[in-house]
């Protein structure tokens, strides 16, 4: 079906409504600070495990950047890179896949701005950027 803003899809995703905005905005903020207090009760509050750091405020930082380019209409592959960051803290971090950082980044998925409006690019650049992340992450840990 090609809604009002030109695009295929679900209708008010390309041109939204501010009520549409509003609700994928909200979502999104909800996700970053369910991840937030998940992060704090599980940590204490406190730095200094960087397992620890890495896995569950990483996770936060990345959710919480994620509800910002939402609630911006900022570029869809910023979005899609900090659920990468998710996906890569559930799965390469620990030895076994951390399912409540697998359920936000499902859970952010449907409100990220989708790149070039297609939800299989945003999936790519996701796995793409969790192989990454597990990189990058590795030589800063090297490095420290």
């Amino acid at each position: 079906m090609r809604t009002a803003g030109g695009s295929f899809g679900r209708p008010g995703r390309s041109g939204g409504s501010s009520s549409s905005h509003f609700t994928r905005t909200l979502v999104a903020a909800f996700d970053a600070a369910a991840m937030s207090v998940f992060a704090y009760v599980n940590t204490g509050g406190s730095f200094g495990r960087l397992d620890t750091d890495v896995l569950l405020w990483g996770s936060a930082v990345a959710a919480s950047f994620a509800a910002f380019v939402v609630a911006t209409n900022g570029p869809g592959l910023l979005a899609w890179t900090a659920i990468g960051y998710i996906l890569f803290a559930a799965v390469f971090v620990t030895e076994r896949p951390e399912l409540i950082l697998v359920a936000l980044a499902v859970a952010l998925m449907p409100v990220a701005p989708r790149p070039r409006g297609s939800l299989g690019l945003g999936l790519i650049v996701a796995l793409v950027a969790a192989f990454a992340w597990r990189f990058v992450v590795a030589a800063l840990v090297r490095g420290a």
